[in-house]
This record gives C-alpha cells, sequence and structure tokens, in this order.
C-alpha cells in the first residue's frame, strides 16, 4: 500500500534531519543507539516497534512498547503484523521466477494475460507494471472509493475482490499514457497477483507457498485473507483517531491489498526473505540486475511523474527501493503502510546482511513519523555497518 499522509507529509522533513554524514560508516551504531531509537518513537506516540538485524555474526532482536494497548501485552518480533506494500517485493519476486521459467516475458503486453481487462493493454507492459511506469490509476484515490484503503470502522471488514479493485483503477483515467513517467499504484500489483495465476493455473496464496515461502522456510508468513491474524499478533491503530484510547483497526480486511500489499508476517522472515532475493537464491543474477533498474523519475520526478513518498526516499525498480542514504544507508528493500502498521524490510546488496522492522501504526503526529523515520535509517545503518551480535543493550 502506498506510504499514507501521516507518514509521506513529513518524508522530506525526517531525511533533512537525518541526514548522513562522513563517517557514517566508521561510526555505526550500536546495538543501545536502534533500542533507544524504538523508545523513542514509543515516546513520539507509536504505540510499538520492533525489528530483527541479521549479520554474518549472528542475530539481534529488538522491541520496545505494546502489542495489544488494552491487555498491555508488550510487543516482541514474534508478532505478526501486516506488511503492507512490502508484499510488493514478494509478487515481483514470483512474477521474475516465472520470467526464469521462461512462462512469462517482462516486455509482453497485459493483454496477453488478461485479454480485454485493462484499456490499452496491448500497450502496458509486464515491466511496466513492476516499476510502476503503467500509468494506470491507483485504485486508493479513485472517487468514490477513495477510502477503500483506508476505511471508515463502520467498513473495516467489507471484502472485496481483485477483479473490484481493478476495475476502479483501470476504470479512472490513466495518469499518463504507458512508459510516460512514473506514479506508484496499487493497481499495478493486483494485476500482476492475477498474472501470477494465470501463468501458474493456482491461487496466488498457493503460488506465493511453492515459489517463495516454503522453499526459503518462511514458516510464519501468508496471504492474508481474513480480518483476522493467526497468533501471536501486533494489533495496529490509529493514534490520530478522537477517544480515550487510539482506535484498534487490525481488524482491516486485507483483500483491501491482495498482491499489493495483503501478506502477513514477522521481521525475521522478512529479512530472510530479502538477504535471499539479493543473494541470487530465487532468481538468475541477471533478472536480479534488471529489477534494481531504476524507473526514470522514481527519485525526484516531476509532473506527470509523482516520485516514492514525495521524494528523496529512493529509487525504484521492479518491485524493489535503492533507498538514498539520508534515507536509510543505501540499503536496497521495501516499505509498506497498512492501516495500523508500517513496515521496513532490506538488505545489503551482498544479501549477507538484512533487517525487517515495523510499527504498530501507519499514520503518526509529525514528532512520531520523525521518530520513526530516525528508527529505521538506525536500523539500516546497523544493519550494513555494524558488528552485529556485539553486547545487548540495557533494559
Amino acid at each position: 500500500m502506498p506510504a499514507l499522509p501521516g507518514i509521506a507529509v513529513a518524508t522530506t522533513l525526517a531525511l533533512w534531519l537525518l541526514a548522513p554524514t562522513p563517517a557514517l560508516a566508521a561510526s555505526a551504531p550500536s546495538r543501545q543507539d536502534v533500542q533507544d531509537a524504538l523508545e523513542r518513537s514509543v515516546a513520539a506516540g507509536v504505540p510499538g516497534a520492533t525489528a530483527v538485524i541479521r549479520g554474518p555474526g549472528g542475530v539481534e532482536r529488538y522491541a520496545a512498547g505494546a502489542a495489544d494497548l488494552r491487555r498491555r501485552v508488550p510487543l516482541s518480533p514474534d508478532h505478526r503484523a501486516r506488511v503492507g506494500s512490502v508484499t510488493k517485493t514478494f509478487t515481483a519476486a514470483a512474477i521474475l521466477k516465472l520470467v526464469a521459467r521462461g512462462r512469462v516475458a517482462l516486455d509482453e503486453p497485459v493483454e496477453r494475460w488478461l485479454p480485454g481487462l485493462v484499456p490499452n493493454g496491448e500497450r502496458i507492459t509486464v515491466r511496466q507494471l513492476l516499476n510502476h511506469t503503467s500509468g494506470l490509476a491507483e485504485y486508493c484515490a479513485v472517487p468514490p472509493d477513495s477510502t477503500l484503503c483506508v476505511p471508515p470502522p463502520s467498513e473495516m471488514t467489507r471484502t472485496w475482490t481483485p477483479l473490484q479493485l481493478v476495475e476502479i483503477g483501470v476504470g479512472a483515467a490513466p495518469t499518463f499514457p504507458p512508459g510516460q513517467g512514473f506514479s506508484y499504484s496499487n493497481t499495478d500489483y493486483v494485476l500482476l497477483g492475477m498474472i501470477i495465476e494465470q501463468a501458474t493455473g493456482r491461487s496466488l496464496t498457493s503460488s506465493y507457498k511453492r515459489m517463495i515461502f516454503d522453499p526459503l522456510g518462511l514458516e510464519r508468513t501468508s496471504l492474508g485473507k481474513r480480518s483476522t491474524i493467526a497468533r501471536p499478533f501486533a494489533h495496529g491503530y490509529d493514534v490520530l483517531a478522537g477517544g480515550n484510547w487510539p482506535l484498534d483497526v487490525t481488524a482491516t480486511s486485507p483483500t483491501i491489498a491482495w498482491g499489493a500489499g495483503a501478506i502477513v508476517s514477522v521481521p525475521a522472515d522478512l529479512q530472510r526473505f530479502m538477504r535471499a532475493l539479493l543473494a541470487g537464491r530465487l532468481f538468475p543474477k541477471s533478472l536480479l540486475r534488471e529489477m534494481k533498474i531504476a524507473a526514470p523519475g522514481s527519485l525526484n520526478g516531476t509532473p506527470p511523474s509523482s516520485p516514492v513518498e514525495g521524494g528523496g526516499v529512493g529509487t525504484y525498480g521492479l518491485g524493489l527501493i535503492h533507498f538514498t542514504w539520508a534515507s536509510a544507508c543505501g540499503v536496497q528493500g521495501h516499505s509498506g503502510s497498512f492501516p495500523g502498521f508500517h513496515t521496513w524490510a532490506f538488505a545489503a546488496k551482498s544479501g549477507r546482511r538484512g533487517a525487517a522492522l515495523y510499527t504498530t501504526a501507519d499514520v503518526l503526529p509529525a514528532g512520531g513519523v520523525i521518530a520513526a523515520f530516525q528508527a529505521e535509517r538506525t536500523i539500516a545503518c546497523r544493519m550494513r555497518f555494524g558488528d552485529i551480535g556485539a553486547r545487548k543493550p540495557r533494559g
């Protein structure tokens, strides 16, 4: 799912405040720095934040805040959460595995797989869906369904089919002609999920499981289909809603996202996936190189392009973001928002180091946004340059 206003509005300010220093690699954050960053996030209004970092020397686990505010359950990296648009990297990886097998071609038209569904589908390619250069409208933002991806309480458990989501997106005017700009669109990745089903003859759930989850041993990762999450799970909150308590939005139906953002996972599984991906274990390295090619306009594009999260965050390839130094120490991966959760998962270029974290709120006050981005960057920089497995932090 796209970054929502509470995250996106403060991105530029957060990146400015977190500008890199020349001594960054020489002064990698310590374990205590990471724990302190998570605790500052909680103090700034994030209900909970948790992370896992993996490096050649071991694994580090971090947590602060609550998994359930009302029951006062402490958050742990073992709690499942909805990972939002980190799902897109899984979808892209499944497509690229099919490309490696000769089942799908990057530059073939969408029309071949989904005849008659997408207007101008003969001119929109699989590659353009992957790197958001198709020009297809974002179904989350099309009136009268513009609250579809951030539903009010009365609509949280409403279910949607992939076809319904696509029909909303393709029924709106295109943002630009195919290949003539960059604009992040969940419509692209729901269509890619449909192509995976057509190419494999299996459900998207089964395809993820066979191609990615089982081979990598991602035992706590699944494609969400219901409003409930398997235990143990973290509750997600809208901290800006009125009332004595933050609004619990955990029950939001994952059908608002499907192949664009419906996966449920834990940080350990997410970093394992990203490491395997960047190490070239999922498909040939020639396709990994294709995956890393930046879409023009994705970093700091001008209209009709709309750069990732407002600009300056990173370049977008085929379902993979190369984060800037200011954003996350130059690592590669993806971020994701889903009502109640914000997630980051990334790895170093070699795949020998990886990290993932999530917060249990996606829309935050400005101070919370800045603290959350500081935690993200601290974790990314420790993952890339730190002595992973060094002495445990206090507390």
